[in-house]
């Protein structure tokens, strides 16, 4: 387990109004790493990223592959300090986790809404697929839930797939 990460979340909004001034303060953390492939060749956006994170807090743009790597390191980077890792959708979390990284939990905070999905809380919706994608992540032993805000309740993975009649 990697001891710095204190919050795993995907939200397709990455660095937003919520995440900066809700989840990092609650997590306590002084450093984001946004784990997308896209995103890293981007050095653009990833200066956005960077200047939308408020004073104290480090943020990195890293592609999965570089992830993966620093993350399976004995001595990681990611296991000092207090790390808040963003995915942007359900396939890099669930790359990252098949190329063997363990998470003790996964937050999904902001899917969007679409053809074939089905609202699990309000700004999380899914389809069969994300659902598939995310029980192999739990499968693993990562703890998959649904929470927009730190105020509302989580919604459990498997509480999500009976939405979704799955199971």
């Amino acid at each position: 387990m990697l001891d710095g990460v204190k919050l795993v979340r995907i939200d397709y909004r990455l660095i937003h109004g919520q995440v900066i001034t809700k989840w990092s303060n609650k997590a306590n953390v002084n450093r984001i790493v946004v784990v997308n492939d896209e995103l890293a060749k981007d050095s653009f956006m990833t200066q956005i990223y960077t200047m939308a994170a408020p004073p104290g807090i480090k943020v990195e743009v890293v592609a999965i592959e570089n992830f993966v790597k620093e993350a399976l390191k004995v001595d990681s980077s990611y296991n000092s300090k207090a790390i808040l890792v963003l995915f942007k959708n359900i396939i890099d979390a669930k790359k990252t986790v098949e190329a063997g990284v363990k998470f003790n939990s996964m937050q999904i905070g902001g899917l969007g809404a679409g053809n074939g999905r089905k609202m699990i809380v309000k700004g999380i919706s899914i389809d069969r697929k994300d659902a598939e994608d995310l029980l192999v992540i739990q499968d693993t032993g990562v703890e998959v839930n649904f929470q927009v805000t730190p105020e509302e309740n989580r919604v459990s993975l498997n509480k999500a797939v009976q939405k979704l009649g799955m199971r």
